[in-house]
């Protein structure tokens, strides 16, 4: 059975993630990568504070929480499969196919330092550099393998289950607001911020959510203790948005010392969970536009720095000025994305390579 709410909520969260990158990729507060900024000084750059600290936790959440759901209904080899298909082939052989038009742009400024090496050398280069987003399908690959190590240990759910009586209690509860925020704090202090790609893959931090996911948060018992507290969740969550981006704004936010901060993993961990109750308690309900970008989410999530980053290239050397670019990206990279993903979808080879997709579904 889907929960409507589940898939309401990543969605919301992937269209937040194209919100954020319609913004990071100007941002003037020293996050790695993007076209630079248009000024030294940018009060639109707190958008980013708000959204970075939480909303690939709770994608890994999510993925968790489905992955329990899933192993439940189909057998472990048959849900590896599907997860391979759909996780590793788009974010290797895709970056090939697709994904490399990405590095392309990203490769822009330095661009003359590469005019002397041999075009296959670039197109290598390009596919490189045209990971961009997919980190996050390629890592959760990697955490769907570990999975079913864990799946095949705990095969009588006696793990699980001790999760589900522990944590479903009034004092269980308070507990696991407190062992999530702590295992994530020890995730991230146990991650390498200063290399951009281990900065980017953070793999110590997002195996706790992704676990969490798992084996707690997927149990409606755990989840009923939460019930009724969506106005509190709500309030908590701005609360905690406000004072983060006004402690941390401008500092550089990806960097290690605003990473392994108590206050960032405490925005990550219970930002999401707030997340969960609000969306639980008033989204889980469905409509025509509820159900379609439900079912797209994955391609709007794999395609929008494509269109995004040649937009971004050709309006920073327009005239154009910075708020009507701003708004240009924010309504016309979600659309574009969707259309993308309505042609791509129906080419035989691109669909399996860019998607995962064998075999055109039907609308």
């Amino acid at each position: 059975m889907r929960r409507v709410w589940v898939d309401n909520l990543r969605w919301v969260t992937v269209l937040s993630v194209v919100f954020y990158h319609c913004f990071y990729i100007f941002n003037s507060v020293g996050a790695f990568g993007g076209l630079g900024a248009f000024s030294e000084n940018q009060p639109q750059d707190a958008v980013e504070y708000v959204l970075y600290p939480w909303f690939m936790a709770l994608l890994f959440l999510l993925a968790g929480m489905s992955s329990r759901w899933a192993l439940e209904n189909k057998a472990a080899k048959e849900w590896w499969r599907s997860r391979t298909l759909k996780l590793l082939v788009p974010s290797t052989i895709g970056l090939f196919v697709l994904q490399w038009i990405v590095g392309f742009f990203n490769a822009q400024p330095g661009m003359a330092e590469l005019s002397s090496v041999p075009v296959f050398v670039r197109y290598f280069i390009y596919v490189l550099s045209g990971i961009g987003p997919l980190w996050f399908i390629q890592l959760l690959w990697l955490y769907s393998l570990l999975l079913l190590l864990v799946h095949k240990l705990d095969s009588k759910d006696r793990f699980y289950n001790l999760c589900g009586t522990a944590f479903s209690n009034p004092v269980g509860a308070v507990m696991l607001l407190f062992v999530f925020f702590f295992l994530s704090w020890g995730g991230s202090l146990l991650t390498s911020y200063d290399a951009p790609l281990m900065g980017l893959y953070r793999i110590p931090f997002y195996i706790i959510p992704f676990l969490f996911g798992y084996f707690v948060f997927s149990q409606d018992k755990v989840l009923d203790r939460f019930k009724g507290l969506g106005p509190y969740a709500a309030a908590l969550f701005v609360l905690m948005a406000v004072l983060y981006t006004w402690h941390w704004f401008p500092e550089n936010y990806t960097s290690a010392a605003v990473q392994q901060h108590w206050s960032t993993m405490l925005f990550a961990s219970i930002g999401s969970v707030c997340l969960l109750i609000v969306f639980r308690q008033y989204f889980d309900k469905s409509c025509p536009v509820c159900k379609y970008l439900g079912k797209r989410s994955f391609g709007i999530y794999i395609l929008h720095y494509l269109p995004l980053v040649i937009l971004a290239t050709f309006l920073k050397k327009s005239a154009i000025a910075p708020v009507w670019i701003y708004l240009i990206l924010i309504v016309s990279v979600p659309v574009l994305s969707i259309a993308l993903y309505e042609l791509l979808s129906r080419i035989p080879f691109i669909r399996w390579a860019v998607f995962g997709i064998k075999k055109a579904k039907k609308q």
